[in-house]
């Protein structure tokens, strides 16, 4: 590995990871964390790495194009279903990449799909979570088996911001009346305040809840995974898309 390169990836997996506890914290990122690796790899690889060679900042310039037509792509798909919506701190932090990108143009959007699986590979641990918990839902088998794959109960008193309801709950005639709901909800404080109080008197102690897994935290371990698949192992089937652009 060219050491020229080293800070503005030591950087990057820094704010990577600073940004990464933030949303952790607070289900929100301070994106001047995410300037701050903008204009520090703008500056570094002019200075160090293209200098004056027009080729190669014309080639840098092309790749952030790619990248940014890429997210715009995510997030009107986002704006027209939720099942599409990856949040906008996310995407910023995918753009932001572009500009610490020394490597193809694929490499920010390798990225992106390897934290991708990372999230799909979610639903699988909550299933084997559950089976062993013994955690099964009482709806019908097909149902049941998609809320195994989707969250698990939790005690309604201790929910928070990091969970959306999967259940809706609702009191007629003094009976209470649970419904399978699978529309995400990426805000459900209101939702969570609503189901508390529905609750209040009734002996209603859990819900199924789906862990809102902070998909910024997926992108950190997708980069970090991809760097030491380059520098390290060198596997084939990513060395084979991802070249250095200087």
């Amino acid at each position: 590995m060219d050491i020229i390169y080293l800070p503005v990836i030591i950087v990057t997996l820094f704010v990577l990871g600073y940004v990464s506890y933030q949303d952790m914290k607070a289900r929100e990122i301070n994106i001047t964390n995410l300037l701050f690796i903008v204009l520090f790899s703008i500056v570094y690889l002019g200075l160090f790495v293209f200098k004056t060679n027009l080729i190669l900042w014309k080639y840098y310039a092309y790749q952030i194009i790619i990248v940014f037509v890429f997210v715009l792509i995510f997030y009107l798909l986002g704006r027209l279903t939720k099942f599409a919506y990856i949040g906008e701190g996310d995407l910023y932090t995918i753009f932001a990449l572009s500009f610490t990108n020394v490597f193809s143009s694929l490499f920010v959007i390798f990225v992106f799909l390897i934290a991708l699986l990372f999230l799909l590979g979610v639903p699988i641990i909550l299933f084997i979570y559950n089976f062993f918990k013994g955690n099964y839902p009482k709806y019908p088998v097909f149902k049941s088996i998609i809320l195994m794959f989707l969250g698990f109960p939790k005690k309604i008193n201790r929910l928070t911001k990091f969970y959306t309801p999967l259940e809706e709950i609702t009191v007629k005639n003094g009976t209470v009346h649970k419904n399978i709901t699978f529309i995400p909800n990426f805000d459900p404080s209101k939702d969570i305040t609503l189901l508390q109080k529905k609750v209040v008197g009734h002996n209603i102690q859990t819900v199924w809840v789906s862990p809102l897994v902070p998909f910024i935290l997926l992108i950190f371990f997708s980069y970090i995974f991809i760097i030491i698949s380059v520098f390290i192992f060198k596997l084939p089937i990513i060395m084979k898309y991802i070249s250095y652009i200087a």
